[in-house]
């Protein structure tokens, strides 16, 4: 299952993290440093208040005004020397309007600050808006290697710790998506008005993995039964079979973070290249982007009854 996860900045103030704690909310993310380079005014109030109550600190991050790769390093160094030693995973806020005429150069500007954050052996991911990243980051995909968290808000309607965003909502990309903010109008107990709410799906191993270990096709919350068995995927590619063996769990995420991008085909009533064809309005919405076929047809092809084989 995913777990719900705010994300706070001073611009909460002060925070009463063992009401967040009792709310259900199951960890936080924390502005680290602002414009200026200084510390956000509440990080260090926010992380003695997450240790003191039991709310995982699952990362920090760090709104990027950087134009230039040198200016993205300056950031992640003194992002680094803030953490003195502290062990979280550090996410680069890249969103500004400054950055949106950069170009190529935002992935040397993200590849950049990477270098230094995991130079000193902390995880790196890059946040940003869906709109922001299908415009000025997914063309140059293949470049960046790394985990995304991704903003889309599917309603306006204020929200609480125990609100779902529609499913149909959930962002696109091609990227592991660790986390979907879906709101930045949640009300949670122990914070003084608005907050962001995220659901956090989880990783293990350096790979996101299965959330529901009982249930080995669901992942972000969406059950892969339509489009993933196992044993036929197993059977199907010898690379796999070599690999793997019969280990349900390692060939699916080997499907979410590999094959649905290589189009491999993992049940017989399913093949992503034949439904790409012979549907012109999918090309036109989703183009080479293969994961988007198969989660198209989890969540409405079925129901339409398009043929997919």
């Amino acid at each position: 299952m995913s777990k719900k996860i705010v994300d706070v900045s001073s611009y909460q103030g002060i925070i009463d993290w063992r009401q967040v704690k009792a709310s259900g909310v199951d960890g936080a993310i924390l502005k680290i440093i602002r414009k200026d380079l200084n510390p956000d005014k509440q990080f260090e109030n926010n992380w003695r208040g997450c240790a003191a109550a039991g709310v995982p600190v699952v990362g920090v991050y760090n709104y990027s005004y950087a134009t230039t790769p040198a200016k993205a390093r300056t950031d992640a160094e003194r992002v680094v020397s803030i953490l003195s030693g502290r062990k979280v995973k550090v996410w680069i806020d890249v969103e500004d309007k400054i950055q949106k005429g950069l170009g190529r150069m935002l992935v040397d500007i993200i590849k950049a600050y990477q270098a230094v954050i995991e130079a000193v052996g902390l995880e790196f991911g890059v946040y940003t808006g869906l709109s922001f990243y299908n415009s000025y980051i997914k063309r140059y995909s293949d470049l960046i290697n790394c985990r995304f968290w991704v903003a889309r808000y599917p309603s306006s309607k204020k929200m609480n710790v125990s609100s779902m965003p529609a499913a149909g909502k959930k962002p696109i990309i091609k990227h592991i998506m660790e986390g979907w903010q879906f709101t930045s109008k949640a009300a949670v107990p122990g914070i003084i008005g608005d907050v962001d709410l995220n659901l956090w799906y989880g990783i293990a191993g350096g790979t996101q993995t299965v959330q529901d270990a009982a249930s080995p096709t669901v992942y972000g919350g969406l059950d892969y039964a339509p489009v993933f068995d196992a044993g036929y995927y197993s059977d199907r590619y010898k690379d796999l079979k070599a690999a793997y063996g019969s280990n349900g769990a390692a060939l699916f995420t080997h499907f979410i973070v590999h094959g649905m991008r290589e189009g491999r085909q993992a049940v017989d009533s399913f093949n992503v290249q034949a439904y790409r064809t012979r549907y012109p309005d999918l090309q036109k919405a989703f183009g080479d982007n293969l994961p988007a076929y198969y989660q198209h047809y989890i969540h409405l092809g079925q129901k339409e009854k398009r043929t997919a084989v």
